[in-house]
């Protein structure tokens, strides 16, 4: 840029720094970015503290950021992959994904996150669901999640671009919901399904 400007010389700052320090300045840069999901930002933070010997209160220091912030982000590392990657999919929020790390049987976690997005559930919701498995006491009207529905639901996705929930009732009969975003996405997806509004 500075050469098509035709600039023979810019202002800088020369840095001679070792190859540790030069791989945290460039996680530090990465963190800059607006468009990092929750997962990628904690993976960030948790090289910084690999790779420099860092506390977490130190690297919210470096990063601009609130220790607690930087702790509860650390803390998603801790579920299971499946679910790592239901959030960074936009399928599961931060909060869902903080109030699944609060099952005492791990084992149920990934379970319990496809029920979440399956069902819809917000955090209030799933913080609910979390208690009562604790407790032991049975979740009123819980529902299996039928493979016919998945498996039907993800072909809808699929040819629509766009998430659908499918509740599928054990007499054959059922519910399908389509999300759209704007009124754009509507007018594309009832072009799909060859059907004009007037």
């Amino acid at each position: 840029a500075s050469k098509l400007s035709g600039l023979k010389s810019i202002s800088a700052i020369v840095r001679h720094v070792d190859d540790d320090t030069m791989a945290a300045l460039a996680l530090i840069e990465n963190l800059q970015r607006d468009d990092l999901d929750a997962i990628e930002e904690a993976q960030a933070f948790d090289a910084l503290m690999t790779r420099l010997q860092m506390t977490q209160a130190e690297v919210a220091e470096k990063v601009g950021k609130d220790r607690a912030t930087v702790a509860n982000l650390l803390r998603l590392l801790k579920l299971p992959e499946l679910v790592q990657v239901l959030i960074q999919d936009g399928e599961l929020s931060m909060g869902q994904a903080r109030a699944l790390l609060g099952l005492k049987k791990k084992l149920q976690i990934e379970k319990v996150a496809e029920t979440v997005v399956f069902r819809g559930l917000n955090v209030r919701q799933v913080e609910n669901l979390v208690r009562q498995m604790n407790e032991g006491v049975p979740e009123p009207n819980t529902k299996e999640i039928s493979p016919f529905a998945v498996s039907l639901s993800n072909q809808l996705e699929e040819k629509f671009g766009t998430k659908v929930k499918v509740n599928a009732g054990r007499k054959g009969n059922g519910k399908i919901e389509i999300n759209y975003v704007s009124n754009e996405d509507l007018s594309r997806i009832l072009a799909l399904l060859d059907i004009e509004v007037d």
